[in-house]
């Protein structure tokens, strides 16, 4: 169900504190999903019980199944939300590879608070018809179409 990956994780990350294990614990969460009261309820544990071991990254691309999320139930001013909560909040590009790569390095040093990365993308991107349109959220790519995607994608190595 959704909303509740990062309950998960936070039992995760609180278990090996306990454990005293130098394990890192990610977990990945949409932008609709953050309107679930549960990811806020965890989320204040989380700053509450000092995890520096979990890192979660927010998948901030603005739509939903239901459409736009600040139409459906914004989240927004969502930085200023996680770090009111105590996290450590860190900014990116979600399509550049150095600024994703730079975010979990960062977050790896972050002494105690728990990291959210807030991953700014763009649903269907690289590929025209599907680009900022919700349908492809739970929509599956017909054959002819499935074809004209990789054609625009480009080769995959």
């Amino acid at each position: 169900s959704l909303g509740h990956g990062i309950g998960a994780a936070i039992g995760m990350a609180m278990m090996a504190k306990l454990d005293r294990k130098d394990t890192r614990i990610y977990c990945m969460i949409g932008d609709g999903e953050a309107q679930e009261g549960s990811v806020w309820e965890a989320s204040m544990a989380a700053s509450h019980y000092n995890l520096d071991n979990l890192c979660v990254i927010l998948d901030n691309n603005n739509l939903q199944i239901d459409g736009p999320v600040d139409e459906v139930m914004s989240i927004y001013p969502v930085l200023e939300k996680w770090q009111a909560f105590g996290w450590h909040v860190i900014e990116i590009d979600g399509h550049n590879y150095s600024e994703i790569i730079d975010a979990l390095l960062e977050a790896e040093n972050v002494k105690y608070k728990p990291t959210m990365i807030i991953s700014k993308t763009v649903k269907g991107k690289w590929v025209s018809f599907m680009e900022n349109r919700a349908e492809w959220h739970w929509k599956a790519l017909p054959p002819d179409l499935l074809k004209e995607a990789l054609k625009e994608l480009g080769e995959v190595v």
